[in-house]
């Protein structure tokens, strides 16, 4: 939680408000902590992908292939 509220902190200190939070369902344990501050969390079911992070994933793997 340390870490996400530092990540939270830097996106707002540069105007960005978040609202959403996408992920698998080990992020699960983290609703009870963003809901209370306006960030609602979607997991994904079991044996499921979020596209928005597999795609991603995908650019980085790209990306750092070409270096």
């Amino acid at each position: 939680m340390t870490s996400l509220r530092q990540i939270i902190n830097t996106y707002h200190d540069r105007g960005f408000k978040i609202n959403h939070s996408l992920g698998d369902r080990q992020l699960e344990s983290i609703r009870k902590h963003m809901e209370p501050i306006g960030i609602m969390v979607n997991t994904a079911g079991h044996d499921e992908h979020v596209p928005e992070i597999e795609r991603y994933v995908r650019t980085i793997k790209r990306e750092y292939r070409q270096l």
